[in-house]
């Protein structure tokens, strides 16, 4: 059975992203959560693990991981993060506009990342995403039921797959967030699912609205809408993308009335992007949260990810470098929508 992120014990996968700052000796990640003890650490393929004392070092009480002189595990300098306009694997442009970013599609970030294990010496004091079985009464009934319920999905490249290990083909093929979602609900309701996914990379909620006659037309039981990273990007103000999620939901339920909605908030870029918008991400949350009713819910991934992020480095969480989960990622997006069914 899942477990969500902040009831699971021992926590595993953890993403560690190494780096070597500016005049520093090693290269060093920070854990989620302070361990019990020595973590467990592998490559995020799950092709190699690696030992404590030959590849890395940890101080009890501690969240920080210190790599040996002679580790395995790879690490990128500081320097390497921002390269200079041209670089490979880079993209334009830091905030500043005078460098690029440290960019790749596909499994370029996953091959470099770390998976950590560890059972928390700590209690998980971030948010815990409620259950919100009001708004979605009518899906649970079809699932308590074993009746089938049939998911439409209409997002951006998020929820197309992009940067988890499964859709890259990349070991350990973990799934996106959307398949885990499906996945869980079959395995604690035993009843038919299917899932009908919409989604295009570099689309944002305008598109979607235009996109609502063939939402509508596969006839779901339970909308999921998923746009907000493009919107920030592009610096669409909250009452606009408000509007466009709410026009979403409201052509759906008036063409299928015993439609529930699910609409997701956002995570956030990475904040030295120059597309990022760290103020644009919260303010759409309050306009969805605005939204909430019987029958619409709000699955907030943005608390959540805002947290976890302070407490790490982006690079541990992103799928690509900028605007992309990572497995880590997919699996807090598919934890925020399953707590919205108990």
């Amino acid at each position: 059975m899942h477990s969500a992120l902040w009831q699971t014990s021992p926590l595993s996968g953890d993403p560690l992203f190494f780096i070597c700052a500016e005049g520093a000796a090693q290269a060093t990640a920070r854990l989620l959560l302070t361990p019990k003890t020595t973590p467990q650490l592998a490559k995020a393929t799950g092709e190699i693990a690696y030992e404590a004392g030959r590849d890395f070092t940890w101080q009890p009480g501690t969240r920080e991981i210190v790599l040996t002189s002679d580790s395995r595990i790879p690490f990128r300098r500081e320097a390497e993060l921002m390269p200079p306009p041209g670089s490979p694997d880079s993209i334009a442009a830091n905030h500043d506009g005078t460098k690029h970013l440290l960019f790749g599609e596909g499994h370029f970030f996953h091959d470099q990342q770390v998976a950590a294990e560890y059972t928390p010496a700590e209690p998980w004091l971030g948010p815990r995403p409620a259950a919100d079985p009001a708004a979605l009464a009518r899906a649970l009934a079809h699932l308590k039921n074993r009746e089938p319920l049939k998911i439409v999905l209409l997002g951006d490249s998020i929820s197309t797959g992009a940067n988890a290990s499964g859709p890259m083909g990349a070991p350990p093929h973990h799934p996106a967030y959307q398949d885990l979602v499906v996945s869980e609900l079959r395995k604690r309701f035993g009843g038919p699912i299917s899932l009908h996914n919409l989604s295009v990379g570099g689309m944002d909620a305008p598109w979607g609205v235009k996109q609502m006659p063939a939402a509508i037309a596969a006839a779901p039981d339970l909308f999921i809408v998923a746009f907000g990273m493009n919107d920030a990007s592009g610096r669409r103000s909250s009452v606009d993308y408000g509007d466009c999620v709410r026009q979403m939901a409201s052509a759906m339920q008036a063409a299928r009335p015993a439609c529930d909605v699910i609409v997701v908030a956002t995570m956030t870029a990475n904040a030295v992007w120059q597309y990022a918008a760290p103020a644009l991400y919260p303010a759409y949350l309050d306009k969805l949260l605005a939204l909430r009713a019987p029958g619409f819910a709000v699955a907030d991934v943005t608390t959540s990810w805002t947290w976890i992020a302070a407490r790490k480095h982006y690079l541990d969480l992103t799928g690509n470098g900028v605007n992309h989960p990572n497995d880590f990622g997919h699996h807090l997006y598919a934890d925020v929508i399953l707590a919205l069914f108990g």
